[in-house]
């Protein structure tokens, strides 16, 4: 009997990252000098305050399983800084602590599509979005951009019947590309009217060079 990954297993395809990622510490290995555009990871280490509580927290003996939803403490804390920092206005209870962004990521992305609803994502795109959309079982529909810029127009166009959810990644990885608050306005106009989800991706919302981020959710109804 031949024992076979399910259909939506084999969807799936090897993170493009992760190979990049893996091929340039090789070439690094056998001394050739490589500058990394793979997996986004820092090249300093772990502050030592973060590495301090860590350890504290072992040798507390807080170990133990927590809350589902996150530590109270911790969804307070994320409550408060969304307020002060996004303009974006929830409660502990709104809020939902997941193990990284992909967790987040692909627990809403199952809590909204169905089978066959088209989920739009503007490329570049971030390699993982695509797969967990196929392993929700919808469909990725790419949008195509200029100069690395997604508009409203082009969302506009790519929506249809079957469309469910918009994801929206900026400053976006991987360009780095920053939508002005105009931008986000725009794009926010078109899937309230065409009653269209959006997951905002803000993971990289500190690494801005020039303008200023603007958080999807602060804007009214996109609560």
């Amino acid at each position: 009997m031949e024992h076979k990954l399910s259909d939506r297993a084999m969807l799936v395809k090897p993170s493009a990252t992760l190979a990049i990622t893996a091929k340039a510490k090789a070439m690094k290995a056998q001394g050739i000098d490589v500058i990394g555009f793979g997996a986004g990871e820092p090249d300093f280490d772990t502050p030592r305050h973060i590495k301090d509580a860590a350890k504290a927290a072992i040798d507390a003996g807080f170990t133990k399983y927590t809350p589902t939803p996150g530590i109270p403490e911790l969804r307070a804390a994320i409550a408060e800084k969304l307020g002060r920092e996004n303009g974006v206005n929830v409660t502990p209870e709104q809020v939902i602590v997941t193990a990284g962004g992909k967790q987040a990521l692909y627990n809403t992305i199952l809590a909204l599509v169905n089978p066959k609803d088209q989920v739009l994502i503007p490329e570049p795109y971030w390699v993982s979005y695509v797969e967990m959309v196929n392993l929700a079982g919808g469909k990725p529909v790419i949008v195509k951009t200029t100069g690395f810029r997604p508009t409203a127009q082009k969302i506009l166009a790519k929506i249809n019947n079957k469309t469910k959810l918009l994801i929206l990644c900026t400053a976006s990885n991987p360009t780095g590309m920053l939508l002005t608050r105009d931008d986000i306005e725009a794009i926010a106009a078109v899937c309230k009217e065409k009653g269209i989800y959006v997951i905002s991706d803000e993971i990289y919302e500190k690494l801005i060079y020039e303008g200023e981020h603007c958080s999807m959710a602060s804007l009214p109804g996109m609560q």
